[in-house]
């Protein structure tokens, strides 16, 4: 596999010893990666490079990584992100960016390695798509999966909401569409028996419901006491999973 990745720090000492890692580390796993660096958030933010991955620290002059990340994801919603940095602080906004990792200083190189596994298999899985039949034109459309925010029942057909697409309605029963997506990944988790929600757009929740959000914009599904456990438990599992 090929993987285009940029790492941005600007303490060029700190920097050159990540892009030794992440050498070693595609070496490791006979991956083929071209590796950018950039000492300046600034020069990163003006680059129209579609990365696999970027790996960013946040206490930054020019531009914190937070912000710079919040600009990466508008031009290339497939991009991931890495924060490596001294501040853990930071941890609530890097849900807010969707961050695969945050990894403090000095860097683990397993835990550095497990964030690359998690690129790779996220970059395939996110490859995966679903043949839907747009209500009223009958027009038939592959969608990503890993675009679709919630799906939600609509009369007797299915509302989807898409990062990339919009909203639009399908054909297509709930069930039926749940069942598909089921198939293929384990990132949804259903808040109400009418919503099915994309885990990595999710930036709060109550027993009540759920706000999703991508480049600014925010949505709100519903969700029920009987399934807010269960929600729960799987949203902590993949949050887990950054640290």
């Amino acid at each position: 596999m090929n993987v285009k990745i940029a790492i941005c720090d600007d303490e060029i000492k700190v920097l050159n010893e990540e892009v030794k890692l992440l050498e070693e580390i595609c070496n490791e796993k006979q991956l083929i990666c071209e590796i950018d660096k950039y000492t300046s958030s600034v020069e990163l933010s003006k680059q129209n490079v579609n990365y696999d991955l970027v790996v960013l620290d946040i206490e930054m002059d020019g531009i914190n990584g937070i912000d710079l990340a919040k600009v990466i994801k508008q031009k290339n919603d497939n991009c991931f992100i890495i924060f490596i940095t001294n501040y853990p602080i930071y941890l609530d906004d890097a849900f807010d960016v969707n961050a695969i990792r945050y990894l403090t200083k000095p860097v683990d190189k397993n835990r550095l390695s497990m964030g690359v596994d998690s690129v790779i298999e996220r970059i395939e899985v996110s490859e995966k798509k679903l043949t839907l039949t747009k209500l009223g034109s009958k027009q038939k459309i592959d969608i990503e999966i890993s675009s679709i925010m919630y799906i939600a029942t609509s009369r007797r057909h299915t509302s989807v909401l898409s990062s990339k697409y919009g909203e639009f309605e399908v054909e297509e029963i709930f069930s039926d569409v749940k069942s598909k997506i089921e198939k293929e990944v384990n990132y949804f988790c259903q808040s109400h028996q009418s919503f099915f929600v994309n885990l990595k757009y999710v930036v709060g929740y109550d027993k009540n419901s759920v706000s999703v959000a991508y480049a600014g914009r925010r949505y709100e599904a519903l969700m029920t006491r009987r399934r807010y456990k269960e929600f729960d438990e799987k949203f902590f599992k993949m949050a887990g999973n950054l640290r």
